[in-house]
C-alpha cells in the first residue's frame, strides 16, 4: 500500500494469493489481477530475469528504486511498475496511469562496502570458478590485481553478507547466492571497473572489420561483448566491438592491431583487469588459443547494454556457459 499511497491518487488494491515460492504473489488493482514482482532495486540488467517469469497474469514490478533506463525498458516490454517515489506505469485497461516525477535516487544496501572496484575484481574470479573461494589469498590478490589486504577484507565482507559459507567454522568455503552475486556484479563491472581500464575508442582500418575473426587471433587480444557472443554462439553479427588487449600504447595498437583512434568508433579497447593463464600464452600456443574473455564478462556487457538483440543472445550464453556453474 505504501507504493500506491505515494501516487497521490486512489487505487483500490487487494492481496489475493501467495503462490508457491517459485511464483509471484497475486494482487488486484481496481479489479484487475496482477502478478507482483517485488525488489529493492531494478536496473536495466535485471529486466531479463523479469522476462523469464512465466506468468498468465500481467506483471507489476514494484521496487524502491527504478533506474530511468529500466523504466524505459519495462514500458517497452509492456510491464507495469511502481516505485517508492510515486513513479508509475499501469497499463491495465481501463486503468491507465503514467507518472514520472524524476525524483528517485538509488537504493544502497549495507553490503555496498564490498561492491567496490577492488571487490568487483575479486568477485570476478569467483564468478568464473566458484571453487576459487578456497584458493590462497596471495593467488587471489595476484589474479585479481588487487592488494592482499583487500582480499582479506572483501572475503570477510562476502562471508558477513551471506555470499560465503563455512560449515562448522572450518577453513573450507562455499559460494552461495551465485545468481544474486552475478546480478549485483553487472553494474559494478560496467560502471566502476571498465571505465578504470578503458584505453580508448577506435575504428577498424581498411577491411579489418570484415575479417575480425581471423585477423585478431593472437595472444594479446581478447574479445568481449558482441564479438565474443558471435564467437561463443556462431549465431550473432556484432555491430559494436569490445576488445581487451595487453597492448597499451597507441603506436602498438595502430601498427600491430591496425586500429585507428576515433571518438565515434565502434571499438572500445580495455586493459585486462585480471591475470590468468589466458594472459600468459605465447605464439607457440596459438593453435589451441581461444581469444574470448570469460563468459560472465561477456554476459555482463550484453545485459548492461539493454539492447533487445543482446538480451536474447545473453540469455543463451547464460544457459549454456554460466548456469552450469551453480
Amino acid at each position: 500500500m505504501k507504493f500506491l499511497e505515494a501516487l497521490d491518487i486512489e487505487i483500490e488494491a487487494k492481496f489475493l494469493d501467495a503462490q508457491q515460492t517459485s511464483e509471484l504473489p497475486i494482487y488486484s488493482l481496481e479489479g484487475h489481477k496482477v502478478s507482483v514482482y517485488f525488489r529493492n532495486e531494478i536496473r536495466q540488467h535485471n529486466i531479463p530475469a523479469i522476462i523469464r517469469e512465466k506468468q498468465e497474469l500481467p506483471i507489476l514490478v514494484v521496487a524502491n528504486y527504478l533506474t530511468p533506463k529500466a523504466k524505459e525498458m519495462l514500458r517497452e516490454y509492456k510491464f507495469n511498475y511502481l516505485d517508492s517515489y510515486g513513479n508509475a506505469y499501469l497499463n491495465l485497461s481501463p486503468l491507465k496511469v503514467y507518472l514520472e516525477n524524476n525524483n528517485a535516487s538509488p537504493y544502497v544496501k549495507p553490503s555496498s562496502k564490498i561492491f567496490t572496484q577492488a571487490g568487483g575484481q575479486l568477485i570476478f574470479q569467483f564468478l568464473q570458478d566458484p571453487k576459487l573461494v578456497n584458493e590462497r589469498q596471495r593467488y587471489l590478490a595476484d589474479n585479481s590485481m588487487i592488494s592482499l589486504g583487500s582480499v582479506s577484507k572483501i572475503m570477510q565482507g562476502l562471508s558477513e553478507y551471506g555470499y560465503l559459507f563455512s560449515q562448522d567454522g572450518n577453513d573450507k568455503y562455499q559460494l552461495l547466492e551465485y545468481e544474486e552475486l552475478l546480478d549485483r556484479w553487472i553494474p559494478l563491472v560496467n560502471e566502476k571497473i571498465l571505465p578504470k581500464y578503458h584505453i580508448g575508442t577506435f575504428s577498424f582500418s581498411g577491411d579489418m572489420q570484415s575479417q575480425w575473426k581471423k585477423k585478431y587471433l593472437r595472444p594479446q587480444v581478447f574479445w568481449s561483448g558482441e564479438p565474443a557472443a558471435a564467437l561463443l554462439t556462431n549465431n550473432f553479427f556484432p555491430e559494436k566491438f569490445t576488445m581487451f588487449t595487453t597492448f597499451e600504447s597507441n603506436k602498438d595498437i595502430m601498427q600491430t592491431l591496425k586500429l585507428v583512434p576515433d571518438p565515434m568508433g565502434n571499438i572500445n579497447l580495455y586493459k585486462p583487469f585480471w591475470l590468468n593463464s589466458m594472459l600468459k600464452k605465447n605464439k607457440d600456443n596459438l593453435l589451441s588459443y581461444v581469444n574470448v574473455v570469460p563468459s560472465v564478462l561477456v554476459y555482463a556487457e550484453l545485459i548492461y547494454s539493454g539492447e533487445p538483440r543482446n538480451l536474447e543472445i545473453a540469455q543463451k550464453i547464460f544457459n549454456e556457459h554460466i548456469k552450469p556453474k551453480f
